[in-house]
Parts: structure tokens; C-alpha cells; sequence
């Protein structure tokens, strides 16, 4: 039997929810849990475990205060523990053990419970020479071992520095859990409790308890870089030398439970409730901080029975069964699971945010990119985030690793793939996705061939791009976003060759059909001013910009017209004609081509 206390300096917490929430997780996956109540002044186990709409409380008629009190009165201890104990959920399989059973403080609030509270003497339970208090709890610990056989029993500590808190931290405990929120006197406080329990432990002779710190109450801070430096630092507090050195403590991690505005209003279980781990962050973090109570390898023995388990819920109550499947995943993330979940989302047709997740996580801890249905999802939910998004977005990495697997010849994902790369100004890697396409693509279309040229015209890959040029110039010779791309190439690296090419009259036709200003800058590229003067003005002359719906076109001709020295034409021809948010539109269109370049 393993007994892990949950403790805090100060109340608040959310302690006695998290340890109900432990109950629950570890009683799902079928082990055999005790819970006992030893907050006896603030008893409150009871309501945390209700089923009730309006959260009235589960019945208690007795608890721990009762068999104290029957110890201490008749001067034995209660002949059984069953009349103190109420089932909350059972059988596991295979056995007739109940799963999950609460011990509770007793039968509070009532005036029978506050009085036998009240003649517990705690200092002649203690601390006089024939004290029997440390002996009794001793007993207890193993008459809940022999006769409930659980395998961890689950106890709420009182907060601060009291009898009960030090009987279930330092007397009874294996594994202390402390829940501290980020206040200065909540950490001083817990901490100069746990150097002391670690003190105490080592004068009795006992072996070093483990302990584990939670940060209790944390808001979201959607920044995560500033989340981690807040638990860094008090990681760093925690485990700052003491003046005995020998009582240092020893937190190698610090777990965060995140405040949820709706608890405050009531407090619910999330653990086996009705909210996935995506819809609630404080059931991630239960999720996380409860898989560590658990060697991994005795769930990894039970994974089949756990999927088999919450496939025979599918068809009576498939939405608590995609839950079960859901926090199972999140909590061990192991493939086999999620590879059961995925059967799950198949027959619940569930795509978009919440499916990529599990995607993506199954990708990262197995690393197969075979498997169907996550390349089914990629296809039909994947989009590239823009920089102003902040909603969360799959990994490139994830996507294109397997996007290449399935053979780089889908043009939508491709496409979408080095949109989102170009977004992050990563423009070799969205080259590298659309060659790729190139590559794999039987017949590649001049709107491939255009947008990789794009890519590698960003990316300044110039050697490449010249390669693209030359292997599709016959085949798109007369496409005109071809010859487009294909002279703002030149342009940008002055390369003489295919300057002069493009400047014989059949691409400069095409290049006017388009409504291009290229021409101007090609001209003046090759030493044909007078031409390109003329033919600027001609441009220009009967242009009505005021009417122009594309701004972005026009601050591209006027980028253009900079480039080739004639700013005057922009102030005479395009300027004057503009006023507001088409003036507006204009100059932050300019402003975004000065930037790229």
C-alpha cells in the first residue's frame, strides 16, 4: 500500500480537490484507493465526492473523529473499520474489493461532531509519558492495509503546523504532496514545514519521504516563458540551502494547477467528468501531476484492459467513453492508446483543433508518420497560423514529416505548408516543401512552378531558382505568371542573361497584356531609357488610381517605379490621386514591400 498526503501551509488551495481528483484517477484505472479525511477542523471530503446537482454533500454518519473518540472514551480501539468506511465506487475487477472508499472525518457539521472533536485531548494523545496517539496511528495505517487491502490510501492533511498534519506527513506518508500558491508567506511557511518533515523523519529513523510541490491557483498565463521563469524561481526557493544542511530540500520538478474561473463558483471533479482535457487546463494539469503517483510500467501491463475497458462504454455512453480514452491518452502517452483513440475519433467524426492534437502528440512519442488516420486529419483541418494568431497550431515539422511520407505530391497541404513557413519568415523551408511538390509531381502546374520560384526568390536561393527557370521555361515560355516571376528574378540579381532575353518584344508583350509595370523596370535594366520613359507614361497617363480597389498593386508599381529612379512619377501620377484609407492602404503596402526587400 502506498500513502500519499496532500498537504498545504495555508488553506485555499484547491487541496482537497486535488486529492478527491487523485481518488478518482487512480480508482479509474482499477487500483484499490482509501481516502482519508484528517482535516478535522474543515472537514470536507464529503462534498468533494458528490453526485448531487446542487452539491450536497455524500451521507456520513461516522468517520476518523468517531474512532478516536471511541479509543479515547473506551480505551479500545473500534473492532472493525468497515462502520467508519463509506464505498464510493466498486468492485475492481476480478475481486470483490471495492475500488474507491472513503474514510471520512465524521459526521460534520453537526453540534455530536464539533463535541467529540472537542474532547479529543491532543496533548495526552502525544505527548505524556504513556502517549498512545503515534502508536494508534501506526495501527490504523496497517488495519487499512489488512482489511481494505487498497493500494494507495489517499489522505487530506490539515493546513499549518498541527497535530493531525504532522501525524499524516511525517507519521503516515510515503510521498507528501504540497500545494503552495506563489505568495511569499505560503512559501516560507511550506517550506520551513517540509525542512522539518524531512528533519523529523531523519531523527525517527525512517526512510526520506519523497516529496513533490504544486503550485496551486496560477492563473493562465498563455505565456509560457513567463509561467516557466515563475516556476523556475520558486523551484530555486524551495531548494535553497537550509542552515542545517541536511534538511535542503530536493524538488527536482515543480507541477502547476492552473485556477478555473468556474470552480470558484462550485467545485466538481474534472477527473472523469464531463469536460475533455482540451476544454479544461486545471484536468491537464491533474492529468500530469497524477501520472507520476504511478510506475509507468504497472500501466503500461494494464493499457489493453484500460482501452478494452472503455470500448465496451462506446456504444452505451460514447461520450464518457471519448473522455475516458481522452485523459488516458493525456496522462500516459503511450501509441497504443492514442492509436485506440483514433478509432474513437473515427466513429465520433471528431477534426479541427482538438484532433490535431492528439495527432501531433502521437507523432511526437512514437515518431511513425504512417499512420492514416492522422494524415486524414492533416488534410481536412490543417491551416497555417498567421503571425497575428494566437489560437494554437500544429508544429511545420509535424505536418511536413508526414506530408513527405505520404509521397509530397499533395498540392493543398503543400501549399498550406509553405504559407505557413513563409509566415514565419522561414522561406528556404517553404522552398524546400514546394520543390519537393515539384519533384513529386508527374505534371507540375506554372502555379507550382511560380510559387517555388516565389519561395526561393525569398529565400535568396539563387542558384536553385535559376535551376527551376531553366527546366520549365519551355514548357510555360507564353504563361504569363511565369514570365512575371521569371523577370522579377532577374531583376532582383541582375542577371544579364535573362535580362536581355526578356526584353526582346514577345515577353515584353506579354508582360503589358498582363497590366505589369515590369516592362518600365526591365527597359531601364537594359540601357533602354527612352523606351522605358514612354512607356511609363503611357502607363500612367489614363490611370484613374482613386478608383483602384488594389492597393497592393499600385504600391507594387510604385515600389517598382522607386527602383528604377522615377519617385517623380509616383508624386505626379499616383499620389494625388489618393486621399483616406486608399492613401492609408498605399503606404503601409509600400512599407510591407520595404521591409521584405
Amino acid at each position: 500500500m502506498k500513502t500519499i498526503t496532500f498537504y498545504s501551509y495555508k488553506g485555499g488551495t484547491g487541496r482537497s480537490l486535488a486529492v478527491a481528483n487523485a481518488a478518482r484517477y487512480l480508482a479509474r484505472l482499477n487500483f484499490k484507493v482509501v481516502v482519508l479525511d484528517f482535516d478535522l477542523e474543515a472537514p470536507g471530503l464529503h462534498y468533494k465526492f458528490s453526485t448531487d446537482k446542487k452539491g450536497k454533500p455524500i451521507a456520513v454518519e461516522t468517520g476518523i473523529v468517531d474512532y478516536l473518540h471511541e479509543f479515547i472514551t473506551e480505551g479500545s480501539i473500534p473492532a472493525s473499520l468497515e462502520k467508519f468506511v463509506i464505498t464510493l465506487a466498486g468492485p475492481a475487477p476480478g475481486t470483490d474489493q471495492a475500488l474507491l472508499r472513503l474514510i471520512a472525518a465524521g459526521k460534520g457539521p453537526s453540534p455530536d461532531y464539533w463535541r467529540k472533536l472537542s474532547e479529543i485531548n491532543w496533548h495526552e494523545l502525544f505527548y505524556t509519558p504513556d502517549a498512545k496517539g503515534v502508536q494508534l496511528f501506526l495501527d490504523l495505517k496497517q488495519r487499512i492495509a489488512d482489511e481494505l487491502q487498497p493500494d494507495f490510501l489517499l489522505i487530506d492533511s490539515r493546513t499549518g503546523i498541527t497535530e493531525m498534519g504532522g501525524v499524516a506527513a511525517t507519521l503516515l506518508a510515503d510521498r507528501v504532496i504540497c500545494l503552495v500558491m506563489p505568495t511569499l508567506e505560503n512559501m516560507e511557511g511550506a517550506r520551513a514545514v517540509l525542512r522539518s518533515l524531512k528533519h523529523t523523519r531523519r531523527e525517527m529513523g525512517g526512510e526520506d519521504i519523497e516529496l513533490m510541490l504544486a503550485l496551486s491557483r496560477l492563473p493562465d498565463m498563455k505565456n509560457t516563458e513567463e509561467e516557466s521563469k515563475i516556476t523556475g524561481d520558486i523551484k530555486h526557493f524551495f531548494n535553497e540551502e537550509a542552515e542545517n544542511l541536511e534538511d535542503t530540500l530536493s524538488c527536482p520538478n515543480i507541477f502547476t494547477l492552473h485556477t478555473e474561473t468556474a470552480l470558484e463558483l462550485r467545485e466538481v471533479l474534472r477527473v472523469g467528468g464531463n469536460m475533455s482535457p482540451d476544454e479544461s487546463i486545471l484536468l491537464r494539469d491533474y492529468l500530469s501531476l497524477f501520472a507520476t503517483l504511478v510506475p509507468k510500467e504497472l500501466i503500461l501491463s494494464q493499457v489493453n484492459a484500460l482501452v478494452e475497458q472503455a470500448k465496451a462504454r462506446m456504444w452505451d455512453d460514447p461520450e464518457a467513453a471519448l473522455l475516458e480514452m481522452e485523459e488516458l491518452a493525456e496522462s500516459f502517452e503511450h501509441p497504443d492508446i492514442y492509436r485506440a483513440l483514433f478509432q474513437f475519433y473515427r466513429v465520433r467524426n471528431v477534426q479541427g483543433i482538438p484532433a490535431l492534437k492528439k495527432a501531433q502528440r502521437y507523432w511526437q512519442i512514437s515518431q511513425d508518420s504512417h499512420n492514416p488516420w492522422v494524415w486524414t486529419v492533416i488534410q481536412n483541418s490543417f491551416k497555417p497560423a498567421s503571425s497575428w494568431e494566437k489560437e494554437w497550431s500544429p508544429t511545420l515539422e509535424f505536418i511536413a514529416a508526414v506530408w513527405r511520407n505520404v509521397g509530397a505530391n499533395d498540392e493543398k497541404v503543400a501549399r498550406r505548408l509553405a504559407e505557413g513557413y513563409s509566415n514565419e519568415r522561414k522561406y528556404s523551408k517553404a522552398a524546400d516543401i514546394l520543390l519537393a511538390l515539384l519533384t513529386a509531381s508527374p505534371e507540375p502546374t506554372a502555379e507550382m512552378v511560380v510559387d517555388c520560384l516565389k519561395a526561393l526568390r525569398r529565400a535568396k536561393r539563387n542558384d536553385d531558382a535559376k535551376t527551376i527557370i531553366n527546366s520549365y521555361r519551355l514548357a510555360f515560355v507564353a504563361n504569363p505568371e511565369f514570365i512575371i516571376s521569371w523577370t522579377k528574378f532577374a531583376l532582383a540579381t541582375k542577371d544579364e542573361t535573362f535580362l536581355f532575353e526578356l526584353a526582346m518584344p514577345e515577353f515584353i508583350g506579354i508582360l503589358e497584356k498582363s497590366a505589369s509595370p515590369l516592362p518600365i523596370a526591365l527597359l531601364y535594366a537594359v540601357g533602354r531609357g527612352n523606351e522605358a520613359d514612354a512607356w511609363a507614361e503611357n502607363y500612367l497617363l489614363d490611370r484613374d488610381f482613386s478608383k483602384e480597389s488594389n492597393m497592393q498593386k499600385i504600391a507594387e508599381l510604385a515600389d517598382t517605379l522607386k527602383g528604377c529612379g522615377k519617385w517623380d512619377l509616383v508624386e505626379k501620377h499616383i499620389r494625388p490621386q489618393l486621399s483616406g484609407e486608399s492613401l492609408m492602404l498605399f503606404e503601409h503596402y509600400l512599407e510591407m514591400r520595404q521591409l521584405e526587400q
